[in-house]
Formats: C-alpha cells, sequence, structure tokens
C-alpha cells in the first residue's frame, strides 16, 4: 500500500486548504522575520508548489505527474486560489503562468546541527488573506467531493491516493466536534487501490512558549487545548512508507504509528512536513 508509481498517466492528487480567516492576521515569526501568519502561510505553500512542480521536470518540459488544488475558506467562501476555471491544475499549467517573484530567507539544518540560512526568489502563486468567519466544515466538505469524484475517475482508481492538506489556526464556525470527526472520517475513507485518502491538519498558533509538536503519537503531545486534539483524531494515521523521514524530522524514535498533524511548528518545519506529506514512492 502507498507504493504505486506516480506517471503521467497515473498521478496523484494534493489539496491544500489555507483558513483565511480575520485571526490570519496575527503575527507569527518566519527565519527571524515578523509577518502575519497569513503571510507564512501563502508562503509556505509557495514553496510547496515550487517543490512540486520542480519534481517534474524534465529536458523536455515538465510532466504532469500531479493534480494539484489550493482552496481558501474564509468570511468570503470558499474560492481556487490556483484558477477559479478547473479544479485541478497541472504542474505544466502552473510553470507556465505569470506570477510575481519575492526575495525570501530560507533556513537549512546541517548535519552538525546547525542552521544556514539563504535567499532565493520565490514565486507567488498564492497570496495572503484574512477575512472573518472560518467556514472550516464547507472547505472539507469541498476537499471530499473532490478526492471522492476523482478516484472514481476510471483511470485514477489504482493511483497513488490523494493528499489533503488543512492549514488552520481558528476552531471552525460552521460545525461542532461531532460534525468535524464524521467528515474526516469520510475523506479518510476515500481512496484507490493502493491506499486511502491522507488527511493532514497543520495547526499554526501564536504561542512562541508552547512546544511544536510533529506527527505526534498519541494526544498526550499535544497541550490540553480541545481543538488542537480534535485535529488530532481527524487526521489520517501515517502509513509505515513514511517512517523513516518522520524519525528525520523529529529527531527521535518515537512510536509509530503517528498521525499526520502539527501543533504550533515554524514554517521551516511546516514545509518540511508537508514535503514529507507528498514524497512517496519513486517518480517514473
Amino acid at each position: 500500500m502507498y507504493t504505486a508509481r506516480i506517471t503521467r498517466t497515473h498521478p496523484t492528487a494534493f489539496i491544500i486548504l489555507i483558513d483565511q480567516s480575520g485571526s490570519m492576521e496575527e503575527l507569527t515569526s518566519f527565519c527571524g522575520s515578523r509577518m502575519s501568519k497569513a503571510e507564512a502561510v501563502a508562503l509556505a505553500t509557495n514553496m510547496l508548489i515550487s517543490e512540486l512542480i520542480n519534481r517534474c521536470k524534465r529536458e523536455e518540459g515538465y510532466r504532469d505527474y500531479f493534480d494539484i488544488a489550493v482552496l481558501g475558506y474564509s468570511g468570503r467562501g470558499i474560492s481556487s486560489l490556483l484558477d477559479s476555471r478547473r479544479i485541478f491544475v497541472q504542474p505544466n499549467l502552473l510553470a507556465a503562468m505569470d506570477v510575481p517573484t519575492v526575495t525570501v530567507t530560507k533556513e537549512r539544518r546541517l548535519p552538525d546541527g546547525q542552521t544556514v540560512l539563504s535567499t532565493t526568489r520565490q514565486r507567488q502563486w498564492i497570496r495572503p488573506a484574512a477575512h472573518a468567519d472560518t467556514p472550516m466544515y464547507a472547505a472539507l466538505t469541498r476537499a471530499h467531493r473532490m478526492v471522492s469524484d476523482w478516484c472514481r475517475q476510471r483511470d485514477n482508481s489504482n493511483c497513488y491516493p490523494p493528499t489533503i492538506f488543512n492549514i488552520t489556526d481558528g476552531e471552525a464556525s460552521d460545525a461542532g466536534e461531532y460534525e468535524l470527526l464524521a467528515l474526516a472520517n469520510k475523506i479518510r475513507e476515500t481512496g484507490t487501490s493502493d491506499g486511502k485518502t491522507l488527511l493532514f491538519n497543520l495547526h499554526i498558533t501564536s504561542h512562541a512558549d508552547q512546544p511544536h509538536v510533529l506527527f505526534p503519537a498519541s494526544e498526550d503531545e499535544l497541550p490540553n487545548e480541545p481543538y488542537a486534539r480534535l485535529l488530532y483524531r481527524m487526521s489520517s494515521p501515517m502509513p509505515e512508507i513514511y517512517n523513516e523521514s518522520i524519525r528525520t524530522i523529529r529527531n527521535d524514535l518515537t512510536g509509530f504509528p503517528v498521525r499526520g498533524i502539527s501543533y504550533n511548528a515554524s514554517i521551516t518545519e511546516l514545509v518540511g512536513m508537508m514535503n514529507i506529506g507528498t514524497v512517496s514512492a519513486a517518480l517514473a
């Protein structure tokens, strides 16, 4: 399971859900810089999109190994942040888009534990936004419909299963615990012959005094916050194929299985976690 080779005729799908509610205006830190959580999450998403595109680059151009969708959810509703005309966008189209670039600082940890900072130009497919409420249930409902339809397509039935990243900093404004858990379970029951859809929840906070938690093996690793623990229960248990990468990012020999959730992670850790979530069998 979770070993299907990814090819142009057998791609996989990634859906990124971004909380763009008003609380995303709060400040956080990224590589020593202060910025809003909305800016930090947009930057992390753009970095992930760049990484996905780079994995598809070949001498003759870009091969469409991935179907990619990014949805923002806020008091203004749910909207596609890549292309309003289509549900999924492929790497060759993303690579060809005329989007602005910004200079960003990236952090890289060396084998000896030292941290090295470097600057680079980053393309901006996603722009930060923050407006009013948090219709997370509606966004997850949309994602459930998208992965269900994608998996039902005959050509996708044997593909590596879809992955959903839900990046949020607040409690849903349109549903309670029971409804969210039931919906998360429905999402995690979709899939292909190679495995079930993977649901990651990335909990962004402004609590500098709280620990950074990545891929916890139990709720006890999280603070005693009801919403953080709800997101843990909503998240997918991680397949064994990811164990070695998870040990590296956690820098410990944690017990397994773990769940696909982070709490109070730095943006650098967030990008690392999302990269793990997009690493599967080698591309053809």
